[in-house]
């Protein structure tokens, strides 16, 4: 029995290889990724010790092996060997590797997450007992903007807010046809929109919301530099109750899903381990029961920037180079703010057994995962 597992040093990935090393066992885990062996072990460790829970047994790290490789290459860039090495007695693959990018060029979002998904599924080929666990995203349900969202469900009905949702849409296309054609058991498993209220080190992959955060201070930065003073500006306005008003587009009454990362690692692993009763593929959307509302995600904004005023708005007239900015860069990100629907969770809850849900995102978390409090804008 072993392991093989893709996107090890990514936010998502790195919590699931600690919860699969914290279940115990002696099962070797094969780490394939791009960089040498050497380099892949230090990044690798270094994304899965900080983390800190779950526990580790003595020795965990002794279970990982690493293999380079780069899944946007045909056959992964492996020799036959190192094919052969990787397939020996695999029982399960987890493909977690993936591109996250929600705006610009589409070509680099098709190589990693199509292509890639069809190299993997390529090796999977060669290890016929694989229970094969393909991380996809709850946003596959794309611009649907209401209702309840099955976990069977997979359609291009409504159209994609973004590249990176179709891509994954595609994969999931790719992972089920296989399935079909080959007979194989597969879970392919949704989170929908990552976040963590523990601070990331700066060397480690970050969370989607950080996306909106780096665009807020690099405006900022811009305009202090540009000689308008701004943290003079930003105190003295704090002081009589004042702020800089930054209007964004987006629905003031939408909502999102947002889980907690290491609930979805948590989760993700028992749904592996529960393979009886089912065959074919199986769907499971680790979402959070409740959604997270647009106007938490704003008061949280107030809590890391408290003398910025952001007010949601459904059109931007004349925005200005700041405002601009955000609508421009940012889109992505603030398209998850913009639904009214649910997601089933049926599957999951099967899955799962006696796992607690996941703690509330609601103001305090997000000012949390924002760094409210820490110092965000320049001198």
């Amino acid at each position: 029995m072993s392991i093989l597992f893709t996107g090890a040093t990514g936010f998502l990935g790195s919590r699931v290889l600690r919860e699969l090393l914290a279940r115990g066992g002696d099962a070797p885990i094969t780490v394939l990724g791009r960089g040498s062996g050497r380099a892949l072990r230090t990044r690798t460790e270094a994304a899965v010790t900080w983390l800190d829970t779950p526990p580790l047994p003595a020795a965990a790290f002794e279970r990982l092996r690493f293999l380079s490789g780069d899944i946007t290459l045909p056959g992964l860039g492996l020799s036959a060997a190192d094919r052969a090495r990787a397939t020996d007695g695999v029982t399960e693959i987890w493909h977690s590797a993936a591109l996250l990018k929600l705006e610009g060029d589409p070509v680099p979002l098709y190589a990693a997450n199509v292509l890639g998904t069809r190299h993997v599924l390529e090796l999977a080929d060669e290890a016929p007992d694989a229970h094969v666990l393909h991380v996809s995203t709850a946003y596959v349900a794309g611009r649907r903007l209401t209702g309840h969202v099955l976990e069977s469900e997979l359609s291009e009905e409504y159209g994609f807010q973004t590249s990176y949702e179709e891509s994954k849409y595609t994969a999931e296309r790719l992972v089920r046809a296989w399935a079909g054609r080959t007979g194989r058991r597969v879970t392919v498993l949704r989170p929908s929109l990552l976040a963590t209220d523990r601070p990331v080190p700066g060397h480690l992959p970050g969370q989607p919301l950080d996306v909106l955060l780096r665009i807020v201070d690099d405006g900022m930065r811009a305009r202090a530099s540009h000689g308008h003073g701004l943290t003079r500006y930003l105190t003295a306005a704090g002081l009589r109750g004042e702020a800089l008003r930054i209007r964004v587009p987006a629905d003031p009454e939408g909502e999102g899903n947002v889980v907690p990362a290491e609930y979805a690692a948590r989760a993700m692993v028992r749904a592996a381990a529960r393979t009886a009763g089912w065959d074919g593929v199986r769907t499971v959307h680790v979402t959070h029961p409740h959604n997270t509302t647009a106007r938490a995600a704003v008061r949280a904004l107030h809590a890391r920037y408290p003398g910025i005023a952001v007010h949601l708005v459904p059109e931007v007239d004349r925005p200005t180079p700041l405002e601009a900015l955000v609508a421009q860069q940012a889109a992505g990100v603030l398209g998850f703010s913009a639904f009214h629907r649910t997601y089933d969770r049926t599957n999951l809850l099967a899955a799962v057994g006696d796992l607690p849900d996941p703690e509330p995102v609601d103001d305090a978390y997000l000012a949390r995962a924002c760094g409210a409090g820490q110092v965000a804008v320049p001198a």
